[in-house]
Protein backbone atom coordinates (compact mmCIF):
# COMPACT_ATOMS: atom_id res chain seq x y z
CA UNK A 1 0.00 0.00 0.00
CA UNK A 2 0.82 3.54 -0.81
CA UNK A 3 0.01 6.39 1.31
CA UNK A 4 0.62 10.13 0.20
CA UNK A 5 0.67 12.73 3.34
CA UNK A 6 0.74 15.94 2.65
CA UNK A 7 2.55 18.88 4.93
CA UNK A 8 1.62 22.34 3.68
CA UNK A 9 2.28 22.40 0.26
CA UNK A 10 4.17 19.29 0.31
CA UNK A 11 3.39 16.10 -0.06
CA UNK A 12 5.42 12.52 1.00
CA UNK A 13 4.42 9.16 -0.72
CA UNK A 14 4.95 6.51 1.77
CA UNK A 15 5.53 3.05 0.57
CA UNK A 16 3.39 0.67 3.57
CA UNK A 17 4.01 -2.87 4.78
CA UNK A 18 1.13 -4.53 6.30
CA UNK A 19 0.46 -3.97 9.53
CA UNK A 20 1.44 -1.13 10.45
CA UNK A 21 0.05 1.47 12.28
CA UNK A 22 -1.14 5.33 12.40
CA UNK A 23 2.63 5.35 14.09
CA UNK A 24 4.34 4.22 11.91
CA UNK A 25 3.39 5.96 9.30
CA UNK A 26 3.65 9.37 10.78
CA UNK A 27 7.65 8.27 11.62
CA UNK A 28 8.07 7.25 8.08
CA UNK A 29 6.08 10.49 6.36
CA UNK A 30 8.10 13.03 8.82
CA UNK A 31 11.43 11.06 8.00
CA UNK A 32 10.73 11.68 4.24
CA UNK A 33 9.20 15.45 5.41
CA UNK A 34 12.27 16.23 7.08
CA UNK A 35 14.50 15.25 4.17
CA UNK A 36 13.47 17.69 1.48
CA UNK A 37 13.06 20.87 3.98
CA UNK A 38 16.47 20.03 5.24
CA UNK A 39 17.83 20.31 1.71
CA UNK A 40 16.09 23.82 1.41
CA UNK A 41 16.44 25.06 4.92
CA UNK A 42 18.91 22.98 6.89
CA UNK A 43 18.10 21.10 9.99
CA UNK A 44 14.94 21.91 10.95
CA UNK A 45 12.19 19.80 13.69
CA UNK A 46 9.35 19.18 12.75
CA UNK A 47 6.27 17.49 15.30
CA UNK A 48 3.55 16.08 13.70
CA UNK A 49 0.24 16.34 15.71
CA UNK A 50 -1.90 14.08 14.24
CA UNK A 51 -2.93 13.03 10.61
CA UNK A 52 -6.93 12.96 9.57
CA UNK A 53 -8.94 12.95 6.39
CA UNK A 54 -9.29 15.98 4.01
CA UNK A 55 -13.16 15.77 5.40
CA UNK A 56 -12.27 15.74 8.63
CA UNK A 57 -12.06 13.05 11.21
CA UNK A 58 -8.68 12.48 13.09
CA UNK A 59 -6.84 8.99 12.68
CA UNK A 60 -5.58 7.40 16.27
CA UNK A 61 -1.77 6.77 16.02
CA UNK A 62 -2.52 3.18 17.54
CA UNK A 63 -5.13 2.28 14.44
CA UNK A 64 -3.70 -0.11 11.99
CA UNK A 65 -3.85 1.65 8.72
CA UNK A 66 -5.35 -1.64 6.79
CA UNK A 67 -8.24 -0.31 8.83
CA UNK A 68 -8.83 2.55 8.18
CA UNK A 69 -6.86 4.00 4.65
CA UNK A 70 -7.34 2.80 1.01
CA UNK A 71 -4.47 2.38 -1.04
CA UNK A 72 -3.06 5.57 -2.83
CA UNK A 73 -5.28 7.47 -0.33
CA UNK A 74 -4.59 11.23 -1.19
CA UNK A 75 -6.40 12.74 1.93
CA UNK A 76 -4.25 12.34 4.57
CA UNK A 77 -2.81 15.81 6.35
CA UNK A 78 -0.37 16.49 8.69
CA UNK A 79 -0.96 19.24 11.20
CA UNK A 80 2.46 20.26 12.18
CA UNK A 81 5.03 22.13 13.80
CA UNK A 82 8.08 23.32 12.30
Amino acid sequence: MKVTVTFGDTAVVVPCKAGWTVRELIEQATRRYRRIIEQQHGDVPVNIHHLEYVDGGILDIDDLLGDLVEDREKSLHSSLDI
